[in-house]
Parts: C-alpha cells; structure tokens; sequence
C-alpha cells in the first residue's frame, strides 16, 4: 500500500521499492493522502481487528 502525498517516504522511493520485488504478479495499491491518512474502508478494517482480539 502507498500513500500517494507520504510526507516520509519519497514517491519515487516507493515506486522504486515496487519494482525491485522480481515477481510478476505483484500489485500496488495507492491511496491520496499522507502518510497517516488511511482509506476509510480499511481504518474500518484495523478497528474491526482490534475489537475481534
């Protein structure tokens, strides 16, 4: 996962990092905001995995 405008990891870094991994079947998911600003679908995820435990 990518945040598009991270604050903390260069974009460029990132991508970089991406496409390093040698596998084919790969897949980037890149979200709009920063570093902290999670989609709200999955900040609904990390709240549900936390209340399951």
């Amino acid at each position: 996962m990518l945040q598009w405008n991270d604050e903390h990891i260069p974009l460029q870094s990132a991508l970089a990092l991406f496409d390093a991994f040698a596998s084919s079947e790969k897949t980037l998911q890149a979200n709009a905001g920063t570093h902290k600003e999670l989609p709200r679908h999955l900040g609904r995820a990390v709240v549900s995995s936390k209340v399951l435990k």
